[in-house]
Parts: C-alpha cells; structure tokens; sequence
C-alpha cells in the first residue's frame, strides 16, 4: 500500500520526487518502453495480443518491414499538479519477429479494455512438388521394384534397340 500525505515535505520530499522521475525516465530506452504482449497460433492465423491501457487507438501505429512487426503508442498525461504522480506520459515501442508465411498486409487490429489485439492471417501451405522418376529395368532381381503401373510411378517406354549381330567369318572366335 502506498501512502502520501497532502502537505508540503519541504526540500528533502521534492528532492525524492526529482529521484523518482529521474530513474523511471533511465529505465525507457531511447525508442520507448516495452509493453508486455502474448503472442499465440491460431491455426490460419497469428494472434499478438499487447497491454497498453490508457492508450487511445488513435495513438498506436503498427508497422512491418523485413518480417518484424513494430508496434509504437504513447500514453499521454495531462500536466496537473499532483500531490502523487505514478502515471507519466509514456512512449511505448516493442518489436516482433514473424513467422515467415505471415501476411501482414491483410491483418487487422482492434483495441478493447486496453489490449491491443492483431491479426495477421498466414499462408496456406504450397502442395509438395512432385518428381518425376525415370526407372530404369535390369535383369537382376536387385534392380526391380514393387509399384502398380500408372498409381505408383509412370513408365516411360523407349524403343528397344536390335541386338548387335555378331561377324561371322574366318576371324571371329
């Protein structure tokens, strides 16, 4: 529980109040805090699903390059004076990795109770390419194969050759 108390703590409190804001602003990189997100499969698509309460749609911008989703928002806090102040305005920056069959051009996004929830739809599988085999037949019963013609494999019939005649002759052994 955090208590605070509604008058002036003189120097030492606005000095502890400078620490504070000092070391939350340290703790954001350059681009912007992370925001905890999920990322699950949903079969025909991918879902990434990011926290981001108090974050307005309008401002979150969503982008892809190279198969790495970017997602940037910022959370913005009206100046007041505050007698506590946890809540600041933020810049929030997080990236993804994507699967490859990922098609980012046709996600969508929707934001409700402060998750913000994307969509992109995957690739369907190609079929596998088929090989043709050529199959060769041999005398030897090594080089034979069990296949039924024309499910397993297709023959390819080449003209038989007419067998060499042998000289006949004086010479010829």
């Amino acid at each position: 529980m955090i208590r605070w108390r509604f008058h002036d703590t003189g120097a030492f409190g606005e000095l502890l109040e400078e620490l504070l804001r000092e070391t939350a602003h340290r703790r954001e990189s350059p681009r912007g805090q992370p925001m905890p997100l999920n990322a699950y499969d949903e079969g025909s698509e991918l879902v990434v699903e990011a926290l981001l309460p108090g974050v307005r749609p309008e401002d979150v911008d969503l982008g892809c390059s190279d198969g790495v989703l970017t997602i940037v928002a910022r959370l913005e806090v009206p100046d007041r004076d505050f007698e506590h102040q946890e809540v600041h305005t933020t810049q929030f920056y997080r990236q993804l990795a994507l699967p490859p069959d990922s098609r980012f051009e046709d996600a969508s996004a929707s934001s409700e109770n402060g998750v913000l929830t994307i969509r992109i739809p995957k690739r369907r599988p190609r079929p596998p390419e088929r090989i043709r085999i050529e199959v060769a037949r041999k005398a030897s019963p090594e080089a034979a194969i069990e296949a039924k013609p024309g499910t397993d494999y297709e023959e390819v019939k080449r003209p038989r050759r007419a067998p060499r005649k042998k000289p006949s002759g004086p010479g010829s052994a």
